[in-house]
């Protein structure tokens, strides 16, 4: 099959690594985007800018995390069709792929236009920092599409096995991001209006070289117009095997939404330190995130081969993988969190309250390390609306409450968040191993493939 790897065959290990590693790499210049659009309004508008800035950050990822959840479910699909050579299928499930994708892209880009007051009221948005987010937020929902279609070309790339691609991507729309926050912002005084059309012309450059890609590859999948279809069954598939992902992923950054909200009600002071260290967690979290993705594809093809040993061992080894850069970036984050912070804000007072939370809250690395590899192949094995219930439960029915009680009513404030992210790992981290050993999830896999 043109353009797609064979992950059955070989070392698990370096598959993995070689499958992870470059989506590290995409997680971390995305997660650079907002970054850097801190760091210049920070540098060049002060606190009230970089604030608008970064409370933006968590909105425009609940809307994103639906479209990878999707993104995941287009995944799983794609390589289970590679796994049974159904070439004239796959390409059918790729077009109808795009018809979703695009159409979610014009959804979400007219109601997140019009619900951008109604949502910064609600997150309790600084007075301060209000119409900067505003200014800011509703420029990024209206390049929505561009952000959108590059998450597909990810999640297609995933599909066949290749993530190595996307990574150049989207390197090089870091750097257009960088220079134009630059440019727009330093130069041409733009204030956030600036950092937002950055970042929308540099996901736009995303998206065109991942098409570009594609056509000049010759790939099954052309994206051009003549190809586009809707088919209804694979449709269906599609939603089936991506909506609890999408699901599981909103609900987690629905509540951090929420965790926002509260950071935002102890002043302009703790939201925007809360902004620093959530952006700061990121980069520990997201790599995490990449072996999640990588053990789902890898998963799929190989219980799609028929090789339910060798999709279980994934688990461990992405364990392993996620364990030795979270432990890199814990030490980091642990001792020089303070200098981190100060990359964003010159405000000593914000910088103080971002390190003691950082300080408590990186304890949490290490337990996404155990965490994420296990749903990864949850995912893969079509076991995601188990993934979706446990979130749930986890986000509403535990972190939530136990962060309200934290910060309202011991003396922890701000920090009773960050006490709060590493309680409630600890409950996935004990049912997953449980699911999977228990093997219910052969009975999703049995079901999915069916119907084949």
């Amino acid at each position: 099959m043109a353009l797609s790897k064979d992950l059955t065959e070989g070392s698990i290990h370096r598959h993995l690594l070689a499958f992870a590693f470059p989506l590290i790499i995409s997680n971390i210049m995305q997660a650079l985007y907002n970054a850097v659009d801190m760091y210049f309004t920070g540098r060049f508008m002060g606190t009230e800018g970089m604030t608008g800035v970064s409370v933006s950050g968590p909105v425009i990822n609940v809307m994103l995390m639906f479209i990878s959840g999707f993104g995941v479910g287009v995944s799983v699909v794609i390589a289970k069709y590679i796994a049974h050579d159904r070439e004239e299928v796959l390409k059918k499930a790729a077009n109808t792929a795009i018809v979703l994708f695009m159409s979610a892209a014009v959804v979400i880009s007219v109601f997140g236009f019009l619900l951008t007051p109604t949502i910064l009221r609600l997150i309790a948005t600084p007075d301060e920092a209000y119409s900067y987010a505003l200014k800011y937020l509703r420029i990024v929902f209206c390049g929505m599409i561009f952000t959108i279609g590059y998450n597909l070309i990810c999640a297609l790339q995933r599909g066949f096995g290749d993530s190595r691609s996307s990574m150049y991507f989207v390197l090089a729309a870091t750097i257009v991001n960088i220079i134009l926050d630059y440019v727009f912002m330093g130069i041409m005084k733009m204030d956030v209006a600036g950092a937002a059309f950055a970042t929308v012309i540099s996901q736009g450059l995303s998206f065109i070289m991942g098409i570009m890609y594609f056509r000049r590859r010759k790939h099954v999948v052309t994206f051009s117009p003549r190809d586009l279809c809707f088919e209804k069954n694979i449709a269906l598939e599609l939603i089936a095997n991506g909506l609890p992902s999408a699901g599981q992923q909103v609900s987690v950054h629905f509540s951090n939404l929420c965790m926002t909200g509260m950071a935002n009600s102890f002043g302009l002071s703790s939201a925007a330190a809360y902004g620093i260290a959530v952006k700061l967690d990121s980069f520990a979290i997201l790599p995490c995130s990449a072996v999640n993705d990588a053990v789902a594809s890898f998963s799929a093809q190989n219980l799609g081969a028929g090789k339910e040993k060798r999709a279980l061992s994934a688990i461990t080894e992405g364990r392993k993988m996620a364990a030795i850069y979270v432990l890199a970036v814990f030490i980091t984050i642990f001792f020089f969190c303070g200098k981190l912070a100060g990359i964003f804000t010159n405000d000593a007072e914000v910088i103080e309250i971002a390190v003691s939370y950082l300080r408590i809250a990186c304890f949490m690395y290490f337990l996404y390390a155990i965490v994420y590899p296990a749903q990864g192949f949850l995912k893969g094995s079509g076991s995601s609306g188990f993934v979706l219930l446990n979130s749930l439960f986890i986000q509403y029915a535990v972190k939530i409450p136990v962060a309200y009680a934290m910060t309202h009513f011991t003396l922890l404030g701000l920090r009773g968040i960050a006490a709060t992210w590493i309680i409630t790992p600890v409950f996935s981290a004990t049912t997953y191993p449980l699911y999977i050993k228990k093997g219910r999830w052969r009975r999703h896999w049995n079901l999915n493939n069916s119907e084949d």
